[in-house]
């Protein structure tokens, strides 16, 4: 039960996180933080009889400056509510991102191509924008089955072509050994389609990329191709 646990805090909460851990909302990101610190300090209690070692390591790193001196000291966590419901919608969820992501394989569109729509089961509204992000879709349509929209638009290539470049840009930022908190100038150079598309989305692109200036230009960096689109990247720090 510890493995699965520490599996959908890793690879499901943690991901799902990584926004909020790093944004620029600070009450929201002290709430991310505090419940990932609140998750920890408890997964280190309840493991500390099965892995005394590496539940006294973590305890270290994440207990309250007025916490117990070590984990075998601490006070047993105690039940709390479950809410059976959510877990299983959520477990729905999960399973219609499951399938979706190979149904997106098969078509060989990459998740971040946007896609029109996903349809499959009903699923509680608040739930849907979580399988929008996971499957990078528009809309969600109830259905009998898992299924994706694989018609894509124009203005949603144009879409995956700006995310590629989003992806190749931080690419050559940790390449540059750039902190997520360093602004750069960034110069790009595109045809009349590619600046359209990154201007469609501008706003977004910048703040990936952490751009404070977006120049369009001839350059000379590193060429991106990203679909139909061919790019020159290059940048400065600020």
């Amino acid at each position: 039960p510890i493995t699965d646990f520490i599996d959908d805090l890793s690879v499901w909460y943690l991901r799902r996180s990584r926004d909020r851990l790093k944004g620029d909302d600070m009450v929201d990101k002290t709430k991310a933080l505090a419940t990932l610190r609140y998750v920890l300090q408890n997964l280190s209690l309840v493991m500390a009889p099965a892995m005394p070692f590496y539940a006294e390591y973590l305890w270290q790193q994440v207990k309250e400056e007025d916490g117990a001196e070590s984990v075998h000291l601490a006070k047993w966590p105690s039940e709390g509510k479950v809410d059976d419901e959510l877990l299983a919608e959520m477990a729905i969820a999960r399973n219609i991102v499951t399938q979706a992501l190979e149904a997106r394989t098969k078509a060989n569109i990459k998740v971040r191509q946007p896609i029109a729509s996903v349809s499959g089961p009903e699923l509680r509204t608040e739930l849907q924008p979580i399988v929008l992000d996971e499957l990078n879709a528009k809309m969600y349509l109830t259905a009998e089955q898992v299924q994706i929209d694989t018609t894509l638009t124009p203005e949603l290539i144009a879409e995956g072509a700006v995310r590629e470049l989003m992806r190749a840009v931080q690419g050559m930022r940790k390449d540059a050994d750039l902190e997520p908190q360093d602004k750069i100038t960034l110069t790009v150079q595109a045809s009349a389609e590619g600046k359209a598309a990154i201007s469609a989305h501008q706003n977004e692109f910048r703040k990936t990329v952490g751009a404070e200036t977006l120049t369009f230009a001839d350059t000379e960096g590193i060429e991106v191709k990203a679909g139909e689109y061919q790019f020159v990247v290059s940048f400065n720090k600020n």
